[in-house]
């Protein structure tokens, strides 16, 4: 195949491919040089049962089964192969690339069909890229992958000889150059793999979910001159990521799809046209983009789905389809790469991963076959209803519609913000294809006037709205609605074990929680009533056929307790025998009856439950047999341990607690922490089931949520060492509710948030009950206060004392859960009515801890100023406390203050910076001497950081520890002096600065009154609107994605203050309003120009020939009014924060309670024309006002000016008049 460059037409030949592109297609179409090419694709034993399963014989109903039953590839060739792959990774880690260099293994990325999770039984493919230190850029591969492969070689071969239990090793010839290739066969020769070696570069680094690549990623890829998907390998665990993130059904659609494609291949007559069919991997992403516009849904139709992609089939010519996951327009030289790969021959379809890999390739692949045999298959049984009807296709945005020959959809303009699903511009295809529906009648295609906009978030989909674009946006992860006011719940992840997680947490609306709960995480009642017979008949079997005597049969679990999610669950099957007669006894006979359980159940076990299959997966608890139930039907399993136990507690009354000696006992047994828990699952069962149901529904909030952080960590920071069972947030949220709630009633969102809080304190819990066990009896009083004595966090099981169910590593699930309190998704879905009662439960800080805070900041100062510089000429002048805290604007948490300490020895801003670390270092030593001399009602601590000229330290709440001021000492030239409340500085105090600085702010410390009484003196709501802006500030640092920092949080308070003065003045104004407007001038931040005139003014020449080339700045211009050489504006990437403002804009908290958008204020703008620019003294009469140029201005001036007519100042524009 050669690359495809401008208008190259020619089709690829059979000829050995050049590049990995070439590989990855040839994979699938010529395997080995033989004669037939089906029988190389299906080993001869195999090929009467594919054709005996043909797809177009079987029902529309019976399609699940045919997936789940023929499609799915086998278990035992499965686990086989991923033996035997790991095995080869530990091998070529260990190895490494001999050679001269010895060059080292990086990672190694599993790709393909088998890591993607759609392979087909029979045949599929695999990748091992592996990232060696050798390589330094993507053109290192193709000088040094050949000789690093034929080193690597040798080992392979070692390897091969034994590469596993019931798998034979062959090389295949290799496709490409620098790739080795070898096949894996199951020895009944049924099931086998091509697995591709490719040595790489690693350009992305350790990946991490949800985040994107750098822009330098990708232009380094298209700068290195490479051939379309040269490198593919590069962005492997991209595209199974990609892939693997979606729905369990949806990959059995893909099956289906590429079962399809297979039949599609055996019929072809020629090798040479079977060879220029389109990848299957395109098929894979073809499937995808149909779900994500026509379904996303967890549960569908495969018939519907089939139809669906055959019918986009059929319409390639009009398809154009990329996603922006991983890379996008906003860098120049990708943002023209993907402009030119646009304008190729349809179809195009770009790998999400590789932006250089079009899997389309219009002038290459035979589409016309597959659209063809697409066309003859609509009218088979397999698109029937039971009624008779044809199956119709999903429709959505860029989906075939009944009756209409093209997509239908609007064609994107050239828009660099967008990525796009389109119709090539240009002529109709020369073979138009039929209407869908043979009684259809033709309509031509017309443009789609309504557009499509999504807001991208990669971990976080955000939601859809409509806007006056012509495009169609299309993202994976997001449903697409023309719907704005109304939310609609985001889509279903799936976790690595193959359960289905449900939607994100974090973009569920508050009020929609209760109905989440039940639409999303109640378990399926058709599933849990086939566990319930299955259960009954493993305990038929164990009754009937095991050696020794069951006495009876407890169910524990979540299963048990009714706090089972859906998709998987938990299930303990305790078996009390009486042949265990104590809890020593146990631990002796468990082996031995466990082998005895296993031995039944296999023998007896053939699926006595219809759509369940039972699997015995690792066993890695020894008291217990593990199982699995599966239903691949319901997307749900049941893991059961079948636990052998000695009847401790016996058969209680409810109500009855155990008898004190069943806890002497226990202790006496000399038991590890836990060991028996099993023995008294009943007890634990009959704690949580008399929770009302609505308490129940949290904890299964809280356990979804703890499933999330599970799987995205599985095998990373927590690896080794285990978070804490999912049992102790269900103990965790009973423990909430005793102690706040109470009520069966109560607030889904409110009972989250205080769960999600205890966690975050998770180093101060100590919770027990004694519900079941007292401590009236002396051996368990001593047990429980030896206990109580222990690391925190401490969550006794209610059932079993020796067992603490809170061990495990907290950290992350306290990250996680800090994280998603503070989710601007919890801003996002806040009503805008409630944004008041928003700012007052989690932004405000606790008021009890600011006054202890300000107690103590006043010892530390008067301290200060007494001792420091005792024995020195060098006085204390003042010491001044600025920053939010000082302000009033502090967020709840952690928040920032500077303590400004004004020295004598400094006579003019010059000498500020000179003899720094002496100061700070006989600040240090007096700050040390006030903590030990003085008493805090806060922990004092001060940093150690050996920078000796930087000094901080922190004030942290002894009771709420999440709450603390961090402070920096800040020594300055005290060049304000005692300034009176209310009165302007000497003009002469500019006049120095403007001569002294060199850089903008530097010296802004000087002006740290100035800066905190100008925000301190606002009304207290104003300060409250401050700290909404500046907390959905702090959660836009967060995510935001870019280069360049954005504008400091002190130009978001003074923009705040600015929306405040000239559309409100209103001390009790509406807050949606106020945040509404303060995103509304970010949007405008190009045409932004304030400042104010509060301290300094155009009065004085000096002064007024500076601030006149300050305003001839860029914009963004917004200056410090304490300090005119500080421009908050200038150098900061504002275009990001604006992106984030226009996203909030349609978020609940700025939509009325009918769903329209909250209006902004009016900011007035003069009405009088602007005219020539004159510095005038006029300008003093205005001193408080603030300044703004219009945005109806697009060059406005940069000097006050005078409109003579009515004698105002105009320049300051925003004034009011």
């Amino acid at each position: 195949m050669q690359p495809h460059s401008g208008s190259h037409n020619t089709v690829p030949t059979t000829a050995a491919p050049t590049s990995y592109l070439d590989l990855c297609v040839s994979q699938a179409h010529t395997p080995q040089p033989v004669t037939s090419l089906w029988s190389d694709l299906v080993p001869q034993q195999n090929r009467e049962h594919k054709v005996n399963m043909d797809l177009y014989q079987s029902p529309a109903s019976a399609l699940d089964k045919l997936v789940a039953h023929n499609l799915q590839p086998s278990p035992e060739f499965t686990a086989a192969v991923r033996g035997a792959l790991g095995s080869l990774d530990n091998a070529l880690r260990k190895q490494g690339a001999p050679g001269s260099q010895r060059a080292r293994v990086i990672r190694i990325a599993k790709g393909g069909a088998y890591a993607r999770g759609t392979a087909l039984r029979g045949g599929c493919d695999a990748e091992l890229v592996i990232f060696l230190n050798c390589f330094r850029s993507v053109g290192d591969q193709k000088t040094g992958r050949t000789e690093t492969l034929g080193a690597m070689q040798a080992s392979l071969e070692s390897w091969g000889r034994h590469p596993g239990p019931g798998l034979t090793f062959q090389f295949s010839e290799p496709k490409a150059a620098g790739v080795l290739q070898f096949r894996l066969m199951s020895a009944d020769q049924e099931n086998w793999m091509d697995v591709s070696l490719v040595p790489a570069f690693d350009v992305l680094g350790q990946p991490r979910p949800g985040v994107k690549p750098t822009p330098e990623v990708y232009s380094s890829l298209l700068r290195s001159g490479c051939q379309d998907g040269e490198h593919a390998a590069c962005f492997t665990e991209l595209r199974k990521d990609f892939v693997n993130t979606r729905p369990i059904k949806l990959k059995n659609l893909i099956l289906l799809v590429k079962h399809w494609y297979r039949q599609v291949q055996t019929q072809e007559a020629t090798r040479a046209t079977r060879a220029t069919l389109p990848p299957s991997y395109a098929l894979e992403l073809l499937t995808i983009f149909a779900w994500e516009q026509g379904c996303r849904k967890d549960n569908f139709s495969l018939a519907q789905g089939l139809r669906t992609v055959l019918a986009l089939i059929q319409q390639n010519k009009d398809l154009c389809i990329y996603w922006t996951e991983n890379y996008g327009f906003q860098d120049p030289v990708v943002g023209e790469f993907l402009r030119r790969q646009l304008k190729r021959p349809r179809p195009v379809i770009l790998d999400p991963a590789d932006p250089t890999w079009d899997l389309g390739n219009g002038t290459a692949w035979r589409w016309d076959v597959l659209a063809k045999e697409a066309e003859s298959g609509l009218s088979q049984r397999c698109f029937l209803q039971a009624s008779g009807a044809p199956e119709q296709p999903w429709e959505g945005p860029g989906l075939p519609r009944a009756g209409i020959l093209g997509l239908g959809h609007p064609i994107q303009q050239d828009n660099p913000d967008h990525n796009a699903v389109r119709p090539r511009v240009g002529p109709q295809p020369s073979h138009p294809t039929p209407a869908l529906l043979a009684s259809a009648t033709k309509v031509p295609a017309m443009p789609n006037t309504t557009a499509y906009k999504i807001s991208k978030n990669l971990k976080k989909p955000a939601r859809p709205r409509t806007v006056p674009e012509t495009v169609l946006k299309v993202s994976s992860h997001v449903s697409i609605t023309q719907s704005t006011p109304s939310l609609s719940v985001p889509p279903t992840s799936i976790s690595t074990d193959g359960s289905v997680m449900g939607p994100d947490l974090s973009q569920i609306p508050s009020k929609e929680l209760d109905s989440f709960i039940q639409n999303h995480l109640r378990p399926s009642p058709q599933f849990q009533q086939q566990v319930r017979q299955a259960i009954d008949s493993i305990l038929r079997c164990l009754r009937e056929k095991c050696e020794h005597k069951v006495s009876r049969v407890s169910k524990g679990g979540s299963f048990g307790r009714s706090t089972d999610l859906r998709g998987g669950c938990d299930v303990e099957l305790v078996i009390f025998y009486k042949v265990l007669r104590d809890f020593k006894g146990q631990r002796a006979q468990q082996a031995e009856i466990l082998c005895d359980i296993r031995t039944q159940l296999q023998s007896w076990w053939q699926e006595p439950v219809q759509g369940l299959s039972l699997q015995f997966p690792e066993q890695n608890r020894p008291s217990a047999l593990q199982l699995r139930l599966v239903s691949t039907d319901l997307n749900s399993w049941a893991d059961i341990s079948v636990v052998p136990a000695f009847d401790a507690v016996g058969q209680l009354n409810s109500g009855d607690k155990p008898q004190p000696q069943v806890y002497s006992s226990l202790l006496s047994s000399g038991c590890q922490a836990g060991e028996h828990a099993a023995c008294f699952a009943e007890l634990r069962r009959n704690f949580v089931n008399k929770s009302p149901s609505k308490l129940k529904n949290l904890m299964l909030l809280v356990k979804h949520w703890y499933r999330q952080v599970a799987t995205q960590d599985k095998g990373g920071e927590t690896a080794g060492a285990a978070l804490p069972p999912a049992y102790a947030l269900e103990l965790l949220t009973i423990f909430a509710w005793d102690q706040g709630c109470g009520k069966p009633g109560f607030s889904m969102a409110e009972g989250l948030r205080t769960i999600l809080r205890l966690v975050q304190k998770h180093r101060s819990l100590c919770v027990y009950w004694t519900d079941n066990y007292s401590i009236q009896d002396p051996a368990l009083r001593a047990h429980l206060l030896s206990q109580l004595q222990k690391a925190r966090p401490l969550i006794l099981d209610p059932a079993d004392p020796t067992w603490n169910v809170g061990q495990g590593s907290w950290e992350l699930l306290a990250r996680e859960a800090a994280a998603l309190e503070s989710q601007p998704a919890l801003l996002h879905q806040t009503p805008a009515r409630d944004l008041d009662k928003f700012i007052s439960e989690f932004l405000q800080p606790d008021r009890h801890f600011l006054d202890q805070v300000k107690k103590a900041v006043d010892t530390i100062c008067s301290f200060l100023k007494e001792n420091c510089f005792r024995n020195s000429p060098i006085k204390v002048l003042k010491v001044v406390k600025g920053g939010s805290s000082a302000k009033g604007t502090a967020l709840q948490g952690r928040s920032d203050a500077d303590l400004v300490v004004f020295l004598s020895c400094f006579r003019q801003f010059s000498e500020q910076g000179s003899h720094r670390a002496e100061v700070i270092s006989e600040i240090r030593a007096q700050l040390e001497a006030c903590q030990r001399k003085q008493k805090f009602d806060v922990k004092f601590e001060i940093s150690n950081r050996k920078n000796p000229r930087v000094l901080s330290f922190s004030l942290t709440s002894q009771t709420l520890l999440e709450q603390s001021v961090d402070f920096d000492v800040l020594p300055a030239f005290d060049a304000l002096g005692q300034l009176r409340s209310g009165s302007r500085p000497d003009p002469q105090v500019y006049k120095d600065l403007i001569h002294s600085y060199s850089n903008a702010g530097e010296f802004s410390t000087c002006f740290t009154e100035l800066q905190r009484d100008f925000v301190s003196a606002r009304p207290t709501k104003l300060k409250s609107l401050i700290r909404l802006v500046k907390h959905w500030y702090q959660q836009c640092n967060k995510t935001v994605q870019g280069k360049g920092s954005l504008p400091p949080q002190h130009g978001l308070e003074l923009l705040t203050v600015y929306a405040w003065e000239q559309g409100s003045q209103n001390p009790q104004f509406n807050m949606a309003e106020g945040f509404r407007t303060v995103l509304e001038l970010v949007g405008q931040y190009r045409q932004l120009c304030i400042y104010w005139t509060v301290n300094y003014d155009a009065g004085d020449k000096a002064i007024g020939d500076f601030l006149k080339l300050q305003l001839q700045k860029p914009r963004p211009i917004i200056l410090d009014p304490a300090d005119p050489t500080g421009n908050l504006g200038h150098n900061a990437r504002w275009d990001l924060l604006a992106q984030k403002a226009a996203a909030c804009t349609s978020a609940l908290c700025c939509m009325d309670k009918d769903g329209t958008p909250i209006k902004p204020w009016l900011v007035k703008h003069p009405r009088c024309p602007v005219p020539t620019p004159t510095v005038t003294p006029s300008a003093a009469k205005k001193p408080r006002s603030s300044l703004v140029y219009p945005s109806t201005c697009r060059d406005p001036p940069a000097v006050v000016q005078i409109c003579s007519p009515c004698n105002m100042t105009v320049a300051i524009v925003g004034q009011r008049l």
